[in-house]
């Protein structure tokens, strides 16, 4: 009621902010939208966790350094020709000219033609480098195993190859007495087909992932385990095949055990035979088929081998409502 006049600094500074304050509030909100938030969070957390990445990837160093596969084809290897018995040389190749400065006169010693007696004798005779015997002229050696791999081009060298298995999957499944059911719906890509029988059902997915891989099932920081080759990483397929396959037994309950199947394809898991105790504790089983390794993994065949119950009608029918 009394009025009020602007005469000091703060007062001019308070009004000028209040008419502004809008104005910067929608800048600084339009500059905001343009950061791409979740981006620059993902770097900062890829930041933070380097160090752990760093350990695991140095394991896997030094794992693939030791790693010997088994079970690969030999490469073709040359044996020497063998002296006929008849005594008979076998054919040599011309002698490889020698350089102008070696073909000189004075012809090498024969250190064998000297007496064993010490030099420093008396009255011993003193024989000049000319009085020294010439050494009989010999051929030069020569081996026909090392020329003709000297003489290979590099294209047709073998290298050692894993030899891959071939089988029909789906195939060893039905002669089980499996039910194959191909199209069904998991929410995600954890299983390419169900495979059901009387008194189980299998969750399988193929592993088609190629590369030397470092399975490691152990969460770290409430994230989900990863799998580690040289140049990237990715979550263990173990882990999500394992959680559909929980979800699918809360759906059936006590009506048939669900048992979730890797099937290694193209790929190589070089510490497999560390993670079996730990993929059998989790209820997983994984095995190999094609080019998938390493062969401490059962094939499909040996994991497949068992004759099973067939599944009633009544019991597909239900199991295809659920999927």
């Amino acid at each position: 009621k009394a009025g009020w006049q602007i005469s000091s600094k703060s007062d001019w500074i308070f009004i000028f902010s209040f008419i502004l304050a809008p104005i910067i509030f929608a800048l600084l909100w339009y500059f905001a939208q343009k950061i791409k938030w979740r981006r620059l969070w993902q770097k900062i957390w890829k930041i933070i966790r380097w160090p752990f990445l760093i350990k695991k990837k140095k394991r896997l160093k030094e794992v693939t350094a030791v790693y010997e596969p088994k079970g690969v084809i030999a490469p073709v290897r040359y044996r020497p020709q063998v002296m006929p018995s008849s005594g008979a040389r076998p054919p040599q190749r011309a002698p490889t000219p020698q350089p102008a400065f070696l073909n000189n006169s004075t012809a090498m010693p024969n250190f064998q033609a000297f007496s064993p007696e010490p030099a420093f004798k008396e009255n011993a005779p003193k024989l000049s480098a000319v009085e020294m015997p010439v050494a009989p002229k010999t051929e030069p050696f020569t081996n026909e195993a090392f020329a003709e791999i000297a003489d290979t081009p590099l294209s047709e060298i073998q290298i050692p190859q894993m030899e891959p298995v071939r089988e029909d999957v789906k195939a060893l499944l039905e002669k089980a007495g499996y039910m194959l059911l191909p199209d069904v719906s998991l929410g995600e890509k954890t299983a390419d087909f169900v495979a059901a029988s009387g008194t189980e059902v299998l969750l399988i997915l193929y592993d088609k992932e190629k590369g030397d891989w470092l399975a490691d099932e152990e969460s770290f920081n409430d994230e989900d385990p990863l799998w580690f080759s040289e140049t990237d990483h990715r979550i263990s397929p173990v882990f999500g095949l394992k959680q559909a396959a929980t979800r699918l037994q809360q759906q059936l309950e006590n009506m048939l055990s669900v048992h979730p199947v890797l099937i290694e394809q193209n790929g190589t898991i070089i510490n497999a035979e560390d993670m079996m105790k730990t993929w059998n504790d989790l209820g997983v089983s994984v095995c190999r088929t094609g080019e998938g390794g390493p062969v401490e993994l059962p094939t499909c065949a040996e994991l497949f081998k068992e004759a099973q119950e067939k599944i009633t009608p009544e019991m597909l029918e239900k199991l295809r409502s659920m999927l």
